[in-house]
């Protein structure tokens, strides 16, 4: 969800949000990408951004209103079936036979990472699921975890894998302060969460590893 916003009549929770950021629009998406490819320098991956906007820049079908107009919306609100359609046909074109994906399971239902995990459930090839975080942290109800047809592989990070996951989290600086006091805590919170079992992968019973 990368896309820059399609125009400028940005909503007043899109404008909240920009207040929070320090930046708006095209600048705060620049700003998220940068974000990204220091994340992604420290862990050995390259970054890929899309076309669709953050939900905050997106309309309802008509064009009319905004998608979200406050957090309830944006942690409450289906996402849109043409997006998701949109999502497993770019899957169906970019990603090669042999190519493992882990998706979001959507815990915490933000509309941007269910529209993913719907697409990831039709997808369903090679894929795993990760459990979002820090939004579990609000939802260990999900009713994701009475699901009988997911299973947690027996996985455990590594020393150097959680250094490099704190680190990759702290270049989301446009984002901390809406979880964590400060970067000390943040990371207290990270080590935490992996010492509980947090940071594994999911995947379906019936899929082949």
């Amino acid at each position: 969800m990368a896309g820059f916003p399609p125009d400028e009549d940005h909503s007043e929770f899109a404008r909240q949000n920009h207040y929070a950021w320090g930046m708006a629009g095209a600048q705060a998406i620049r700003m998220r990408m940068r974000e990204d490819q220091a994340a992604c320098s420290i862990l050995g991956a390259r970054p890929r951004h899309w076309h669709w906007p953050d939900a905050i820049y997106r309309r309802e079908v008509d064009g009319s209103l905004p998608l979200v107009n406050n957090n309830e919306e944006l942690f409450g609100k289906l996402p849109e079936q043409g997006v998701i359609v949109e999502i497993i046909q770019m899957l169906r074109d970019e990603v090669t036979q042999d190519t493992q994906v882990v998706f979001p399971i959507g815990v915490g239902n933000h509309i941007d990472h269910r529209a993913v995990s719907k697409a990831g459930e039709v997808f369903n090839r090679r894929s795993f699921y990760y459990v979002d975080y820090p939004y579990i942290l609000q939802n260990f109800g999900h009713p994701f975890f009475k699901d009988i047809c997911l299973e947690k592989l027996p996985l455990m990070l590594s020393q150097a894998a959680l250094d490099a996951w704190q680190a990759a989290v702290l270049c989301y600086q446009s984002q901390l302060s809406g979880f964590w006091r400060d970067e000390a805590e943040a990371r207290l919170a990270l080590r935490n969460y992996a010492a509980g079992g947090g940071g594994g992968l999911w995947k379906r019973r019936d899929a082949a590893l």
